[in-house]
């Protein structure tokens, strides 16, 4: 009796603790990078939870997103897919089973933020930042290297990082006075 008790508080826990942990609603799926670019949702649920509801799986790391409609359920392979809206209408891209948040819809070099919620004991929340080239191209993480191997003909916009950019953590800044993110500032001096 007392191991029973047990189990259901450890269940009940368990069950609670994945509901809290689903992200905020999403809104819809985007299947392909061309559905992104033409703003074609697909399982669009207009953040209105009766008749579509999508589950991203991401608590137990499953590959996979969930859709479950009014009479039936609709699994979609990560991988498969290029990612998803949620109601606040933040984009969001899969990389492997990775979510990125992409910052910077309509500049040339796209830009990802992944933020690692719960590091190893004792450190703070890690952000990693990502890039592609377009929402064609495949993600690579943002740094000095990879970015010079991005353009490895354009010697003058690897001078202009070398002035701009000390750190990689510099690569992700966002400018005020431009509103847009440096690095495609940058790429766009460059002839």
């Amino acid at each position: 009796m007392k191991y029973q008790k047990i189990l259901i508080v450890l269940l009940f826990s368990i069950t609670s603790f994945t509901v809290a942990a689903q992200k905020e609603q999403v809104r819809g799926v985007y299947i392909s990078s061309d559905d992104f670019t033409r703003e074609i949702i697909s399982f669009d649920n207009n953040c209105n939870r009766r008749k579509i509801k999508i589950k991203l799986n991401d608590f137990f790391l499953r590959p996979y997103i969930s859709i479950n409609l009014k009479d039936s359920s609709v699994r979609l392979y990560k991988k498969d897919i290029f990612g998803y809206i949620n109601c606040r209408n933040q984009v969001f891209r899969f990389n492997g089973k990775q979510e990125l948040l992409l910052l910077n819809a309509g500049e040339q070099i796209l830009i990802y933020k992944h933020i690692i919620s719960k590091p190893p004991t004792g450190r703070t929340n890690v952000t990693n930042y990502y890039f592609s080239l377009g929402v064609s191209s495949p993600i690579v993480k943002l740094t000095i290297k990879n970015l010079k191997n991005a353009f490895p003909a354009d010697i003058s916009f690897h001078n202009l990082i070398d002035q701009y950019f000390k750190y990689n953590t510099d690569l992700a800044e966002f400018d005020e006075a431009t509103k847009m993110y440096k690095i495609n500032w940058l790429f766009g001096k460059t002839p």
